[in-house]
């Protein structure tokens, strides 16, 4: 007989999303609450992404409770947070434009737009968020109107 999780640990670990999860054996949906987690904080830190401030929180108290109610469980089953549905284009090309938008309304254009009216130099650091954006975009229009498998 497999011996239940202690739910005393399992809380204080679930301090660090997905942490509570990899205790529990829940591999797959632990690892991905980590990498969310920690991948939206660097994306908040590194482009300067302010947006998605709200989602840090809401993410964190998500993966706590999920945590707290995977112990509950009598059996402990390791799903997807996705259902499966993460590399679809259907999904994931949206979410490149949706990115990609983002990152030209916070961090570029405003820079630009003052530079016109100032009529100062032009900002070179903001050419390389420039060119990422543009490139999200692009990734996800394409992604949007690749090639659809007919069914039979």
């Amino acid at each position: 007989m497999k011996k239940r999780p202690s739910k005393t640990l399992t809380f204080f670990l679930s301090f660090c999303p997905g942490v509570g999860h990899l205790y529990m054996g829940a591999m797959t949906r632990g690892l991905q609450f980590l990498i969310l987690f920690f991948g939206l904080w660097a994306a908040i830190d590194i482009f300067s992404l302010r947006v998605f401030s709200f989602a840090m929180p809401v993410l964190w108290f998500y993966a706590f409770f999920d945590a707290l109610q995977l112990a509950d469980q009598e059996v402990i089953l390791d799903k997807s947070l996705f259902g499966g549905k993460l590399s679809s284009s259907k999904w994931l090309g949206p979410c490149l434009i949706v990115l990609g938008a983002l990152f030209l309304m916070e961090n570029t254009l405003p820079v630009l737009w003052r530079r016109v009216i100032a009529e100062a130099d032009f900002p070179w650091s903001s050419v390389r968020t420039f060119v990422l954006a543009l490139a999200l975009i692009i990734a996800g229009i394409i992604l949007l109107k690749g090639r659809r498998v007919k069914n039979d």
